[in-house]
């Protein structure tokens, strides 16, 4: 599903950036590049989320229903289609030998030799 959520979000370029090299990245990181709507301490994040969730809370709730289904509009439906292709290609990836190999040098905690067959 990330090939369909990442972009919106992150921009095209940067999500292929993300996608392509399997990146980790920080919370900090995360938060400048939209993936998070507040960074905070672990110790203000009940605070925090409650503080969140009654600002939310004090909006007309018709209005908060109608936003939410008009930003979604056909996601759940591009979600899954997205999600049937990447099932289909992993399947088909897990037969190859870079897949075997990918695995044994993640176990062996060493760079993947991969060899594109």
């Amino acid at each position: 599903g990330l090939t369909v959520l990442l972009p919106p979000i992150v921009g095209q370029q940067r999500a292929w950036e993300l996608l392509y090299t399997g990146k980790r990245i920080d919370g900090e990181e995360a938060f400048k590049l939209g993936l998070l709507d507040r960074f905070v301490t672990l110790e203000d994040v009940r605070t925090e989320a409650i503080a969140f969730a009654k600002e939310i809370a004090s909006s007309a709730p018709l209005a908060l229903a109608s936003i939410r289904e008009t930003m979604r509009g056909d996601l759940a439906e591009r979600y899954r289609a997205a999600t049937d292709r990447e099932n289909e290609e992993q399947a088909r990836l897990r037969q190859t030998e870079d897949y075997k190999e990918g695995v044994k040098a993640y176990s062996e905690r060493r760079p993947g030799d991969f060899g594109g067959r």
